[in-house]
């Protein structure tokens, strides 16, 4: 009997930490964009764990907390060594996935045992209920597991922003809370493992001190679950004000801008009939000289300059006028090829984000390097098979094989600032952003759809 009932066990243990080991791949695997082999290997891999720590810790003399932390850490270790990307966000990944099942199972176990324990004796008797404790167990078990894999499969869509578009700083910094959550959730498990957390100094008997033992629990974990998610949720809550207020700044920015540019050329048309006395005058007396002088003060008076861009977009024009003059300014060769489209889908907003931001980069990026080379900037702008096609080239002290990080405001080593504005801007479009930096040049290309059904209404700024 006894051989049958560690059969049971035995087999009820392996069935949970399969289907536990499969349902955590398919999370990693999902929000870590993971391969198909990396997700089987982590599964794998985390089975074996669990075995091989259950046959050699489990019910032995080491501590309860020992054990659960040891499966927790080979949890989290196994995901930092097996999936491969941004070691950050697949740090916080496997936190939350051990937060996520280890508040509800705990939650869960200490609901189902103060269940049972006020619903057994009433139904069976205390003799019926006695005999029936270790099925009654493995009941708890099941449900317990069954509950943390249904948890897995309901919050699973739901995170996604988490892991989407942050700096590496904000993966730490919501993963280090959570895991104090985690340890102080197994503390206080840990200190309840034998099912007595609450005593009454033999007033009232095993029985009582049990049930209140689980609701105390219940409450606990309750809290504890409750503070986990609000601070993911928080947390996602704020960084998408803060987006918004980063893309409201972009668009104050857009408009001062437009504003200075109109303006110069407001002031420009308003003394254009005295300039052209003036240039009448040069002209009669013949001083060529002094009419061209007056010319350029002119053009940079009205913010045109001899060889500026002229795109077909008064927005772009005045973008990369400004963006010039920074440009030579600080010493970087500019070059400058755009063509916009006649009657252009893309809203000239977006144009001004996008460009804008990737501009700011290319500027950042050479002044960032050494004294003694020459940085450039190489600005293309034209239609591809009905696509505007937009590729900003420069210099850069990146090495050769970076990939973009997910930062969207980068890190002072690294390009990226604006980087999630300017992939917000392209996917309004259904349009698609690609970076990569080869030989010391930086590159960037923007691809945007020109045909209107692609082009959805409800983006409209």
């Amino acid at each position: 009997m006894r051989q049958g009932i560690e059969a049971w066990d035995i087999s009820l243990s392996l069935a949970c930490y399969f289907f536990y080991a499969w349902g955590g791949s398919c999370f990693l695997k999902r929000h870590l964009q993971g391969t198909v082999p990396e997700a089987r290997v982590f599964a794998g891999l985390l089975l074996v764990c669990y075995v091989a720590l259950a046959w050699g810790l489990e019910g032995g003399e080491v501590p309860y907390i020992l054990y659960i932390l040891a499966r927790q850490g080979a949890l989290v270790g196994l995901a930092l060594t097996v999936f491969r990307g941004e070691k950050e966000k697949t740090f916080l990944a496997a936190i939350v996935l051990v937060a996520m099942t280890g508040l509800v199972w705990n939650f869960a176990e200490s609901f189902l045992s103060c269940l049972g324990l006020f619903l057994l004796p009433r139904a069976f008797g205390h003799g019926q209920a006695a005999a029936m404790e270790v099925w009654a167990g493995r009941g708890v078990t099941l449900m317990t597991w069954a509950t943390g894999l249904g948890v897995i499969c309901l919050l699973s869509k739901p995170l996604e922003p988490v892991f989407t578009g942050k700096r590496k700083s904000c993966y730490l910094g919501l993963a280090i809370p959570l895991f104090c959550i985690v340890l102080v959730t197994d503390l206080a498990n840990w200190a309840a493992s034998n099912g007595i957390v609450v005593h009454d100094w033999g007033r009232y008997g095993v029985y009582a001190n049990q049930f209140f033992s689980h609701i105390a629990m219940c409450l606990f974990t309750g809290l504890a679950m409750g503070a986990a998610g609000a601070l993911v949720f928080g947390m996602e809550r704020m960084y998408r004000e803060e987006r918004a207020g980063e893309e409201y700044g972009s668009q104050v920015r857009y408009y001062q801008m437009m504003e200075e540019q109109y303006g110069q050329m407001e002031r420009l048309r308003h003394d254009m009939k005295n300039h052209v006395i003036a240039l009448e005058g040069l002209v009669e007396n013949r001083q060529w000289e002094k009419a061209k002088d007056y010319l350029k003060e002119m053009a940079e008076a009205g913010g045109v300059e001899a060889g500026d861009e002229v795109t077909g977009s008064l927005v772009m024009d005045a973008l990369f006028y400004q963006k010039r003059r920074q440009a030579l300014q600080n010493g970087i060769r500019w070059q400058c090829d755009a063509r916009m489209p006649v009657d252009c889908a893309v809203k000239d907003m977006d144009l001004c984000i996008i460009m804008g931001n990737i501009l700011d980069n290319a500027l950042e990026a050479c002044g960032r390097l050494p004294k003694g080379e020459a940085p450039f900037i190489r600005v293309w702008v034209g239609t591809i098979k009905k696509c505007l096609f937009l590729e900003v080239q420069n210099s850069t002290d990146l090495k050769e094989g970076w990939k973009p990080s997910g930062d969207r405001r980068g890190s002072p080593g690294e390009h990226g600032l604006g980087l999630g504005n300017i992939q917000a801007a392209a996917a309004r479009y259904n349009g698609a952003v690609h970076m990569e930096a080869e030989k010391g040049i930086f590159t960037i290309s923007v691809l945007l759809p020109l045909v209107p059904a692609l082009v959805p209404e409800r983006f409209s700024v």
